[in-house]
């Protein structure tokens, strides 16, 4: 596999109502497609390039046949193309083509009573300049009523409490000596007041319009929880670009729904319940947490290393309720910079993934956990390996050690908390 295929990159952002991006000129890129601030799709170039423009078209239409065949009614190849063409030059031949499902998200009539309050929750440590942009950029909202609450979590300094009190005033400032993600994320649910509750991380850049989307996403009341597509701001690394491409937080760009058929299908094999989204955005009814409780504070950083919120989307779905996933809902995470802080991260990830996964099993007893546990995750990394011997210069292996050695710890860690209390005393 090219090196190229891990190399820093640029990233483009091509509105298709502009008209089709120019042939690329060879570099190593990184390509978003949208279409009225809709993502649409996305796209590696390595090392192969397109040779004229028809090609670059194909492209560009494989990379966006997973929104199309949302929007969309089925097109053959010549019609794929036709419409390509038409996000600028035919306005008439596109509305056309689009399917009831684009107007009923994204073209919803004014409505007929008052939408749900809403409070952004902001979860830090250490992280003053990155806590300071993503507030900047939270103040930026179209929607201006809204309640911002940012829990300091075992701060070793009085950083994140100046810089609120100095140059935010008006958001509520918490302060959570318990270290863990968790616990800080059951602390903002007990401070913050209105009906719905949106997550975000300090590292994360959210859009103009990402509070009043997430308020207009609530509508169905079986809908607990619902998340939305995460963007990389930068490309600048290797370290990054590997993230983005094997462990990035990209759900698609077509809406999803977890309900209950959704885990009843997934439950004898165990339910994938990180496609849910990422808890870099992610929102829930405050309601949820008297209905299936609070996020079990055993799990993510600061403990078990990673997966409350998938998680907690498992319990969700367990009792009956729906998550929602929309990409048009997005925001931007600045991901870790250097193979050091990632491989920190990956072993966490798989450390949390294997005990979060025993938790689910401790609470639900189904036995797809199990099975997920004893064959589908061991016959995974049997394959990894096996693709490691045959092609020991693929970058792709890079951290396969630190994976599995996440695993184990994963089995390690729940052994000693399964007792553990799993949520806060109210």
């Amino acid at each position: 596999m090219s090196k190229t295929a891990y190399s820093s990159r640029k990233i483009h952002h091509c509105h298709l109502e502009e008209g089709i991006p120019a042939l690329p000129n060879g570099e190593a890129a990184y390509y978003l497609f949208w279409y009225n601030n809709i993502p649409m799709g996305h796209l590696w170039l390595d090392s192969i390039y397109p040779k004229d423009l028809t090609e670059w078209e194909s492209f560009i239409i494989n990379s966006l046949k997973q929104a199309w065949s949302f929007y969309f009614k089925p097109l053959n190849v010549s019609e794929k193309h036709q419409l390509l063409r038409a996000f600028k030059d035919n306005p008439t031949y596109l509305n056309e083509q689009f399917s009831s499902n684009y107007k009923k998200i994204f073209q919803r009539p004014t409505p007929t009573t008052s939408l749900p309050s809403i409070s952004v929750v902001i979860c830090t440590r250490n992280r003053t300049s990155a806590l300071r942009e993503c507030l900047t950029r939270l103040f930026l909202s179209t929607e201006k009523n809204f309640e911002i609450v940012v829990v300091d979590n075992a701060p070793s300094d009085n950083g994140t409490a100046e810089l609120i009190k100095k140059e935010f005033p008006s958001v509520t400032y918490v302060l959570e000596p318990r270290k863990g993600l968790d616990i800080a994320r059951n602390t903002g649910a007990l401070t913050a007041k209105a009906e719905i509750l949106a997550y975000t991380d300090d590292d994360v850049i959210v859009t103009p319009e990402w509070v009043s989307q997430i308020r207009q996403s609530f509508e169905d009341p079986l809908t607990m929880s619902v998340t939305g597509l995460v963007i990389p701001y930068r490309l600048d690394t290797e370290a990054q670009c590997f993230f983005e491409r094997f462990w990035g937080f990209n759900k698609g760009h077509q809406p999803l729904i977890f309900d209950k058929a959704y885990f009843a299908k997934h439950l004898p094999v165990g339910v994938p319940a990180w496609d849910v989204g990422a808890g870099a955005n992610m929102a829930f009814r405050k309601t949820v947490f008297e209905k299936v409780g609070y996020f079990d504070e055993r799990l993510d950083v600061g403990a078990s290393g990673c997966s409350g919120d998938s998680e907690y989307w498992y319990r969700i779905m367990a009792e009956g309720f729906t998550c929602r996933y929309f990409p048009h809902i997005y925001v931007y995470h600045q991901h870790r910079e250097s193979w050091d802080d990632l491989k920190k991260q990956i072993f966490a990830y798989m450390r949390g993934n294997v005990s979060s996964v025993l938790v689910q099993y401790q609470k639900y007893h189904h036995q797809g956990e199990l099975y997920r546990l004893r064959k589908s995750l061991p016959l995974y990394y049997l394959k990894r390996i096996k693709f490691a011997i045959l092609h020991p210069k693929s970058r792709h292996n890079k951290f396969i050690l630190e994976e599995i050695k996440g695993c184990f710890s994963g089995w390690k860690f729940f052994l000693k908390h399964k007792d553990s209390p799993f949520y806060p005393e109210i």
